[in-house]
């Protein structure tokens, strides 16, 4: 019997009408789902902010069957999750229970945009690009040059890949340490094989594997031409590699390495066991008599001729007056003050040639026997006795001492007094440079070791040599990624950053940098090839 249409009708009403007829017990259901998100989303971690004590003992026991809240590696690198977590001094329930509608605590240096959110989101619902970091950190450099070698896996990671915010200082400190301490020895250890072309030896670990360093220097006294070249590679007559190739420890580096300088300090003569003649006798020096470590004790302060060297180095000009002095300054300077004195003591005819009664005269070398005679009763003029008196200074007693100084035919400054006097030149010092540009150093965390147990200083004859410690010297305080008694676990993160950019050389007013400085420089010098 065929079913009528109207029968089909009726039966697709009756389902429509049993589809549309009210849910039983749905008004009680929606009550029930909006109550477990309040509780859960709302009261639940609001609770867990007033009372985290009694939340931490439950949190805690199913912290570690959490799953990570970052990269695997890191949590191999510290332990299980709750390991994590109390690393970063971050209570368990703030990542449990928190997050629900806290993101998470900023790093001290972002603080003040914690109510910004579009400081660093600039837009919606999209995540942080390169873009906004780079706006305020524009100094910032590749790991290598994209010049150098084009390594998309490398220039295509985004800054929040390893930069992780919202976990308190952590993230953008310890953690990324971290980062670099695993990941570095995955491309480094074959680094060769991967590009031929790198100055950079393949590198495994501080204590197996790890090249000799490369040393900035200076190929001119501008300071406009820096290379990097590796101590093993220079030889010398105290330069002997082991089997392993390394330097052996102690070794007197400055026969190694060299650098142009004009400056005449043969540091060994300074450091004499036996002393050194003074204005007071002999005296027994040290490192930190003209080495002074800066307000943070993490570098030093620039060697300056007044508080180093003056005390025994007098610019004393005129035997009858050895406590008057001509400046430690420019040519013009000194020539100035030479011509003012004598003309304002011929002028004025005061009698001051007679010899000191108490003081000394001290206007020659300090280990000198003779003495100088007074200028103010030679023959001449007052322009005549400044002028015997510049030669003396300039070529016999003072400036010649420490600096290479010609005397010159070329015009006085204009405008000088001393433009009457003959001319002459001194070579200027080295312009100032860090010595290992790929390199953050802090001399506070060495403060309990001797200066001569890393630079060889005490068997320096020249100024030209490079006083910079060899692998061997710093091996035998720091171990790598394995453990070893009484030794320093050392690896990559300890002294490597992961970015380099495009300078580094110090400027004059930054002699002896800061830890926050030498981090700056380090991740800011020339990338030639890959670090270290």
């Amino acid at each position: 019997m065929e079913s009528k249409p109207e029968d089909n009708r009726d039966s697709i009403a009756a389902q429509i009408n049993e589809l549309q007829r009210p849910l039983r017990g749905r008004r009680a259901l929606s009550w029930l789902l909006a109550m477990i998100v309040l509780f859960s989303c709302l009261l639940l971690p609001t609770a867990a902010s007033l009372w985290p004590a009694e939340f931490q003992q439950v949190m805690g026991r199913s912290a570690s069957k959490e799953a990570p809240l970052v990269k695997p590696m890191l949590v191999e690198k510290t332990g299980t999750a709750q390991d994590f977590r109390q690393t970063m001094r971050v209570p368990a329930t703030a990542h449990a229970l928190d997050t629900m509608w806290d993101p998470g605590r900023l790093a001290t240096p972002h603080q003040k945009w914690a109510q910004d959110c579009k400081v660093c989101h600039s837009k919606p619902f999209v995540k942080v690009q390169d873009a906004d970091c780079l706006a305020c950190h524009k100094q910032i450099g590749d790991h290598v040059d994209k010049k150098t070698i084009a390594l998309p896996a490398l220039h295509e990671t985004r800054c929040a890949t390893c930069h992780r915010e919202h976990v308190g200082d952590f993230g953008l400190m310890q953690q990324n340490k971290l980062y670099v301490g695993t990941n570095c020895a995955d491309c480094h250890a074959k680094i060769k094989a991967s590009f031929a072309d790198t100055k950079t030896e393949n590198v495994s670990d501080f204590a197996q594997e790890h090249p000799e360093f490369r040393i900035q220097v200076a190929t001119d006294l501008a300071g406009e031409n820096l290379v990097r070249v590796r101590q093993v590679a220079l030889g010398g007559a105290n330069a002997k590699p082991t089997a392993s190739g390394d330097i052996k420890a102690n070794t007197a580096v400055g026969n190694a390495l060299s650098q142009p300088s004009s400056l005449k300090f043969p540091h060994d003569i300074h450091l004499a066991k036996e002393g050194i003649a003074s204005p007071k006798g002999k005296v027994e020096m040290s490192c930190n008599n003209c080495h002074q470590a800066n307000a943070d004790k993490s570098g030093f302060q620039p060697v300056t001729m007044k508080h180093a060297c003056q005390s025994c180095h007098a610019l004393s000009f005129e035997p009858a007056l050895p406590n008057r002095q001509v400046p430690h300054g420019s040519v013009d300077e000194v020539l100035s003050t030479l011509v003012e004195f004598y003309s304002y003591v011929d002028k004025g005819r005061i009698a001051i040639d007679q010899p000191a009664i108490t003081n000394p005269v001290f206007s020659i070398r300090p280990n000198a026997k003779e003495r100088t005679q007074s200028f103010v009763s030679g023959p001449g003029d007052a322009r005549q006795r400044a002028t015997a008196a510049a030669t003396m200074l300039f070529e016999k007693t003072s400036c010649v001492v420490c600096h290479s100084v010609t005397r010159v035919p070329d015009p006085a400054k204009p405008g000088t007094s001393g433009a009457v006097l003959p001319q002459w030149k001194i070579e200027p010092l080295p312009a100032l440079h860090t010595w290992f540009p790929k390199v953050a150093f802090d001399h506070r965390s060495h403060a309990s070791a001797k200066c001569e147990s890393c630079h060889a200083a005490n068997t320096s004859k020249k100024t030209t040599d490079v006083l910079m410690p060899t692998i061997a010297v710093c091996r035998e305080c720091h171990v790598g990624k394995e453990a070893k008694m009484n030794r320093i676990t050392s690896d990559c993160g300890l002294c490597h950053g992961f970015h380099m950019g495009t300078k580094h050389a110090i400027t004059a007013d930054a002699a002896q940098p800061s830890t926050a400085l030498l981090i700056k420089l380090s991740q800011q010098s020339v990338a030639q090839g890959t670090t270290p």
